[in-house]
């Protein structure tokens, strides 16, 4: 526990601390009408010890603010680093302005090697920035506007494509340690993604139910996409699909076509509106607007998808590489940017 300040400390989350942790949330989620329904789906619950910094007022016996992040290994330079994604990062009104955002920022920065954030506000920001992040770095997300099943499906080009949904038995094919092998070098910097991590992110729990699409040459795994739509909210919101992660050798333009292809007509038969994505590769990227899907810098629809433009900031000890933001290879699913949220 850090020394309290005006009665504040911050500390690691407690178990007994949910009670005051879902009436914090009540605040920093204020547009969500059954807030702990949605604290039974956010993504730490399912890790045996949430990854959380709080700050404790201990006067009120309430919360004060939060920092939720999500660990994960960042290959870069040869050799795996310890990092975190912030996620969720808050202190009350009536609490800013006495230093506590740094400390919880502080907090995390001390237990990890890279610490990173694709969707802050500016009040996150301006604390990170004290501390020596780096500037912001602009990642589009793309949306395809009408996604639709189309009548002849692309050549297969001897791909083979299958789709299987995430559920408690799914475990990855035995090939995708081998694609992880050929392609976690030829990116500068990528998350890792061998078969044991790809199961304990993406294993399917409440109303998030993913789905897996494979894509084979030969006896070997030429890439996979991992898929989940989002229901539709009554009288607003219409069904949203997400492709939550993406993942083929560089040059593979056959692999990428197929699952996009794929991973289009799946979220469009499950009613989909609008279907997401986001890759920093630009090759990747080239492919994406030749098939229907946008960014902000579309110039006709440009103004209606700027708020599609995340900023990518991070931070490293000194015995952590530097890493180029433009060769980060992100997704939606690195760093859990879901538009259910």
């Amino acid at each position: 526990m850090s020394t309290p300040t005006y009665g504040l400390a911050v500390r690691r989350y407690l178990p007994s601390d949910r009670r005051a942790l879902v009436d914090l949330l009540r605040v920093v989620w204020a547009h969500k009408q059954n807030v702990e329904a949605h604290v039974d789906e956010r993504w730490w619950w399912d890790m045996p010890e949430p990854p959380i910094f709080v700050v404790d007022d201990v006067a009120r016996g309430a919360l004060a603010g939060l920092c939720a992040y999500m660990p994960f290994a960042l290959c870069t330079g040869g050799r795996e680093w310890p990092a975190a994604w912030f996620v969720d990062f808050f202190v009350r009104a009536e609490h800013q302005g006495k230093g506590l955002g740094r400390r919880l920022t502080e907090a995390v920065q001390s237990e990890f090697a890279i610490t990173a954030s694709l969707s802050q506000t500016e009040m996150a920001y301006r604390v990170f920035s004290k501390l020596g992040w780096r500037e912001r770095y602009a990642v589009d997300v793309y949306m395809h506007p009408l996604p639709q099943r189309w009548p002849v499906a692309p050549p297969s080009r001897g791909l083979r494509i299958a789709h299987v949904p995430i559920g408690d038995g799914w475990t990855p094919p035995p090939d995708i340690d081998g694609l992880w092998t050929r392609v976690r070098d030829a990116f500068p910097h990528l998350a890792t993604r061998d078969g044991p991590s790809l199961r304990r992110r993406y294993l399917s729990r409440g109303a998030r139910q993913y789905t897996f699409i494979s894509c084979a040459r030969g006896g070997a795994s030429a890439g996979y996409a991992i898929v989940r739509t989002i229901a539709a909210t009554p009288g607003s919101r219409p069904a949203h699909g997400l492709i939550v992660d993406l993942l083929a050798e560089r040059d593979d333009d056959d692999a990428i076509i197929g699952l996009l292809a794929e991973a289009r007509a799946l979220l469009a038969d499950d009613g989909a509106a609008r279907i997401f994505c986001l890759s920093t590769v630009p090759a990747w990227q080239r492919l994406m607007r030749r098939r229907g899907f946008l960014s902000a810098a579309t110039p006709i629809l440009g103004r209606s998808l700027a708020s599609n433009r995340k900023w990518l900031t991070y931070h490293s000890k000194p015995d952590a590489p530097a890493v180029d933001p433009a060769g980060w290879f992100l997704t939606i699913g690195d760093c859990d940017l879901d538009y259910a949220w």
